[in-house]
């Protein structure tokens, strides 16, 4: 399990946490809530293991989770994401963005070349 990425976002006067976290090789999901004042407003669950392959690093797991939160936050503020809806991009959207990323992260990438986290 890779740990997880927690963001605080503020946005048109609300304040908002995201959270993304890796459920595990027994559920190789991206599970990522988006909190208003300790209510849950919307549940994203990407399953990733036919997208990064059963045998994922944990280096092309993280960067598959950090493009997914990058993505849940823009969508957020953005306006495209409703209370329980999906982001509005693509999985292959999603794919598209990370795969470098990834092939970076296998190719040697040094941590924190990504950058910041909001």
């Amino acid at each position: 399990m890779v740990p997880g990425f927690n963001s605080d976002v503020e946005h048109r006067g609300h304040r908002y946490h995201i959270q993304t976290e890796d459920l595990g090789g027994e559920n190789p999901c991206l599970l990522t809530l988006v909190y208003e004042a300790g209510a849950i407003l919307s549940r994203l669950k990407l399953p990733y293991a036919e997208i990064l392959g059963p045998q994922a690093s944990s280096e092309q797991i993280r960067a598959f989770m950090e493009a997914r939160h990058r993505q849940v936050i823009a969508d957020l503020l953005a306006d495209r994401l409703a209370a329980g809806s999906p982001p509005a991009r693509t999985l292959e959207d999603l794919i598209a963005e990370a795969v470098p990323a990834v092939e970076g992260a296998a190719a040697g990438a040094g941590p924190g070349e990504a950058g910041p986290v909001a």
